[in-house]
């Protein structure tokens, strides 16, 4: 059932003339507070589609609409009419083309669901089983790119979204689904949140969790180390200073120092690793001078980007001193990611570890709300949204949602069915449990 604001035009002899906006029930007969028209007498209803999908239904359309981070404009559409159409009390797209919905709710307090809808390339296509963009179900299974990371959330936001839109509620629910999370987590979500000033009590995340109740994760930052050395001609290496060998010192450098990073009782250890080396000049039979090498460095909590710095800081000092470079720096890595509307996010990579405590109200009555999925509590060893919503703006955050992460970025990406309708009944169950314990709290 769905419930919609609209306005109703009856055939006129004259002309269409707008009668009152009406707040109706889509049934066969559409009744007002006033008089009921049979489906004989409408003659426009902007948007309205008679066909309800289900989660199931819902998840597939997503997994067959590509959305390639800073290309999710036709997903993003799709969405936003939809939940305009399932009866939401607005929804729209903001300027980075993310969708924001929302249903409104009589009382102050109000809850987040939050979602990407970008997902990374499907890779080689000969390792599927079934094409990436296919949206296959075989059985209990459905197989395409984002099935687990994270239309299928997506979905049972989306289609709980619906659900909650059909009876008057005193809690608030927005609907969050953001661009390019997959490149950069967390700057998304920030815009919404601080252009449109919009600061829930709280906010689930929807990335995979098996069902269970993901409680953080360590934080993430990209160190961009430049060294220099010396050119020189490949037959007389010894009169320059070769930046790949030094790349390659400083790299057994800092493995040698990877001890000494800190670990967390709650989150694990601290880790770096390289992930990209470019030298320069490159296929000459010239020593290269420069290297660059970024650094995937995974943080526990309060770890300050000086603190980062100077640990990378001390060991090009060590190389400056042995002579294995001229000079060197470390970077904080900055970007600028463009979105499908043309704006262009500007990002710092650098995204803080956060942990919602087990024992806190919010969690004790989602634990409540979940009881009949047995769920446990656990942290994730990926980044998400959260080192904003968390980390930076301090609001309670927790992550639901359907699916094993392992099978994230991979061949043959799938969900379960039985798991998509879990979490849309989750989803809801969340909702009403909060709402009951504003009331025993007395706040309606």
């Amino acid at each position: 059932m769905y419930r919609l604001f609209i306005t109703i035009f009856v055939i006129s002899t004259l002309n269409e003339l707008p009668i009152w906006n009406a707040k109706i029930h889509l049934n066969p007969v559409l009744v007002t507070g006033y008089r009921t028209f049979t489906h004989s007498e409408i003659v426009v209803i902007k948007g309205v589609h008679m066909e309800r999908m289900d989660v199931i239904q819902i998840a597939k359309q997503l997994i067959q609409t590509p959305s390639l981070s800073g290309h999710e404009k036709e997903l993003a559409h799709f969405i936003r009419d939809f939940l305009s159409d399932s009866g939401v009390d607005s929804v729209h797209i903001d300027a980075y083309g993310n969708v924001i919905a929302e249903v409104k709710g009589t009382g102050d307090y109000t809850v987040m669901l939050e979602g990407h809808m970008d997902h990374v390339p499907p890779g080689n296509e000969a390792f599927w089983d079934h094409p990436p963009y296919s949206g296959k179900q075989m059985g209990d299974m459905l197989y395409g790119r984002g099935a687990v990371d994270m239309k299928g959330a997506l979905a049972a936001m989306i289609s709980s979204l619906q659900e909650l839109s059909t009876r008057e509620r005193s809690t608030t629910v927005l609907g969050a689904f953001v661009v390019h999370e997959e490149t950069v987590e967390g700057a998304a979500i920030q815009h919404i949140m601080e252009e449109n000033q919009i600061n829930p009590h709280l906010v689930i995340l929807g990335e995979p969790t098996n069902l269970h109740i993901a409680l953080g994760h360590r934080g993430r930052a990209l160190l961009k180390v430049n060294l220099r050395g010396k050119t020189a001609h490949a037959s007389m290496p010894d009169l320059g200073i070769n930046s790949i060998e030094s790349g390659a010192h400083f790299i057994e450098m800092l493995h040698s120092s990877c001890s000494s990073l800190p670990s967390d009782h709650l989150l694990g250890n601290a880790t770096i690793t390289p992930i990209s080396i470019i030298c320069s000049p490159q296929g000459l039979p010239q020593l290269p001078d420069t290297c660059n090498i970024l650094f995937d460095r995974r943080l526990i909590r309060h770890e300050q980007e000086s603190h980062l710095l100077q640990q990378m800081e001390r060991l090009i000092d060590t190389l400056k001193e042995e002579m294995r470079i001229h000079s060197g720096t470390v970077t904080i890595q900055k970007e600028d990611l463009y979105c499908w509307t043309g704006k262009v996010l500007r990002v710092k990579d650098f995204f803080p570890a956060w942990v919602t405590e087990e024992d806190s109200t919010e969690v004790r009555v989602i634990k409540k709300a979940l009881d009949y999925l047995t769920p446990q509590c656990i942290f994730w060893e990926f980044s998400t949204d959260g080192v904003y919503t968390a980390s930076r703006a301090s609001i309670p955050t927790v992550g639901f949602g359907p699916g094993d992460w392992r099978c994230a970025h991979q061949p043959n990406e799938r969900v379960t069915v039985k798991a998509l309708e879990a979490a849309e009944r989750g989803y809801t169950s969340i909702i009403n449990h909060i709402e009951t314990e504003q009331e025993r709290m007395g706040h309606p």
